[in-house]
């Protein structure tokens, strides 16, 4: 090994922190200071073309693991105890010679030319980072001062890993704030499609009809929840580029109400999917809520006293009568009085009614 050039490598780790492009470079570098036939990174759970990084050498046989199913049953799976237990594996650990030589997984790799490997292990145990290097077929297996030298590798790689998920995490909360600001229920989720953060305007909208349980976003009716699943999966692939009926919005039906409209989408960005704690966005959107007036328009328009008017955007965002009296602390005989004067000010005799008219109003204003 190279270990002036491995350290030089190793540096760009801590540049690719905040230019992930440079990755690429890192695992090329890596390689070349290893003396390896390639090098790449990819999860171990759940993993996919989309989820990994790689040196250029690797692309053939990397396009030939996932069409043929290799990634969902990979043999070096046996050695993540391993790996949990010391932060490397390589196959003497959990693999024989003569499996070495015969088993079909590793005939599939001598096919494209590579031979032994070693696992280094990096990133949080339960979302799991590999950084394989591969040798060429010829070479032997990693010795024990090479893997000693590998292992040391895992501070610098985990910093990285642990800086970029909190870069992303700010990205995330700087977007729920600005959500927030603009009044769009956002719900983030993760690779895995559970749900990691909702901002206060979301929040608003769960209930029995939509909620989330188990870290997953459902609605009360199966058939809903699983298009949402779907959909989900959908935009964590490239297969959201290929809709198939899913152009439009997911509907969510309300008893009594409109239903809600759903929006799910990639949040995108230059940063790989197994770097940031939250990879998509949930976008609601209550049409009862956004069609209501403000306020201040709404004393100016039909002459309602503050608490009025306050009470009729409440009931045009959805709320039940009892609900805005336990919101604003006042008895629900009182909020009963202000309905009426409502209607008796507005020419509404009913809620339908009320959410037409300040509708109207609003898309004026």
């Amino acid at each position: 090994m190279d270990l002036k050039g491995l350290d030089l490598a190793l540096d760009k780790v801590v540049e690719a922190t905040f230019s992930p492009s440079l990755w690429q470079d890192v695992v090329e570098s890596v390689a070349q200071a290893t003396g390896s036939f390639g090098v790449n990174i990819i999860p171990v759970a759940k993993r996919s073309p989309q989820l990994i990084i790689a040196t250029e050498s690797l692309g053939g046989a990397l396009e030939d693991y996932f069409n043929d199913g290799w990634h969902e049953n990979d043999w070096r799976l046996r050695g993540v105890p391993h790996l949990l237990k010391q932060g490397t594996a390589c196959e003497p650990q959990y693999t024989s010679r003569d499996e070495f030589e015969h088993h079909p997984y590793y005939r599939f790799h001598a096919k494209h030319g590579i031979g032994r490997s070693c696992m280094v292990a990096f990133s949080t145990p339960e979302d799991m980072l590999v950084m394989t290097l591969h040798r060429k077929l010829v070479d032997d297996f990693f010795s024990e001062e090479e893997v000693s030298v590998l292992r040391a590798m895992r501070d610098r790689l985990t910093m990285a890993s642990t800086l970029m998920r909190s870069a992303m995490q700010h990205r995330v909360a700087g977007m729920m704030e600005a959500f927030e600001l603009a009044d769009v229920a956002a719900i983030f989720f993760n690779r895995f499609g559970k749900v990691t953060r909702a901002n206060d305007a979301a929040v608003r909208l769960l209930g029995s009809e939509l909620q989330v349980s188990n870290g997953e976003l459902r609605s009360r009716r199966s058939d809903e929840t699983i298009r949402i699943r779907e959909r989900v999966r959908s935009v964590l692939s490239e297969s959201w580029l290929r809709p198939v009926g899913a152009d439009g919005p997911l509907l969510i039906a309300r008893e009594g109400r409109r239903p809600l409209a759903m929006r799910i989408q990639r949040l995108g960005g230059s940063l790989p999917d197994f770097f940031s704690p939250s990879v998509g966005v949930c976008l609601l959107e209550d049409p009862e809520r956004r069609s209501a007036a403000e306020p201040q328009l709404l004393r100016q328009a039909f002459g309602l006293t503050r608490t009025e008017a306050e009470i009729s955007v409440l009931l045009c965002q959805g709320m039940r009568l009892r609900q805005i009296a336990e919101r604003k602390s006042i008895s629900y005989e009182t909020a009963r009085a202000h309905l009426r004067s409502i209607f008796a000010k507005t020419g509404a005799s009913r809620q339908a009614d009320l959410i037409v008219l300040t509708g109207n109003l609003g898309s004026v204003g």
